[in-house]
This record gives C-alpha cells, structure tokens and sequence, in this order.
C-alpha cells in the first residue's frame, strides 16, 4: 500500500476515535445539566449530541487534514514504521511464554512471602509484644 493510503487510514482511526470521545464526553456534559434535555433527531440512537459530536469530529479531522504538518508527520511515522524488523512467529510465541510464566513464578514467590510475613505478624501480635 502506498503511504498516503495509511495516512489516510490513520486520519480515519482518529476520526472514529475523537467521534467517540466527544460522543461520551458530550452526553456526559449534557446530562449533568439539569436545564439541558436530549433532543432526539433519529429515533433515540441520532440524539443532538451525536450531531454536534459529528460535527466536531468533522472539524478536528479536517483541520488536521489541511494542516501540512500533520500529514508529513504522519508520513514519517509510516515510512519509519516500515523499516521496522518485526518478530517473527516462533519468536513472539517464546517471548510470550517466558513473560507468562515468569509472572506466574513473581506471583508465587510474593504469595509465599505475604504468608510468611502473615505468619510473623500474627505472632508478634498474638505474643502481646
């Protein structure tokens, strides 16, 4: 694929990603109001809210789009992105399966630690010392 079309993916990922950011923060100012009632466009999934969030996210994404420094940024990124070395199949399986049981022995290990220590403070307590 050609660089423009992942920035143009990203400018997308983004898109749906403030969309729904503005969404819930919207709807979260509107029903913490008291005087501010949901106005219903589309049955009750298109609410005023959901337009306005629309329409924001329509300016943000083309506010960004228009900007040059933007676009070049996220250009970089991709083109520096694909100079990456990705792991291979066999070698994300292993570094999986040392992460886990690494973290299983750590758990252990500090499982066995809080009941010794609970076992000596019980006895320093019980003891009245």
């Amino acid at each position: 694929m050609d660089v423009s079309r992942f920035v143009t993916l990203t400018y997308l990922g983004i898109a749906v990603t403030a969309f729904v950011i503005f969404n819930k923060t919207l709807k979260w100012i509107w029903s913490s109001t008291n005087y501010l009632t949901e106005y219903p466009i589309v049955g009750s999934f298109v609410t005023l809210t959901t337009v306005l969030a629309i329409a924001a996210t329509g300016a943000l994404v083309f506010w960004m789009y228009r900007n040059k420094n933007h676009y070049a940024y996220i250009s970089e990124v991709i083109i520096e992105l694909k100079k990456v070395t990705w792991p291979a199949f066999t070698e994300t399986r292993r570094s999986t399966v040392i992460v886990i049981i690494f973290s299983v022995l750590l758990s252990l290990f500090l499982w066995g630690s809080d009941q010794i220590w609970k076992q000596v403070t019980d006895f320093i307590l019980s003891s009245g010392a």
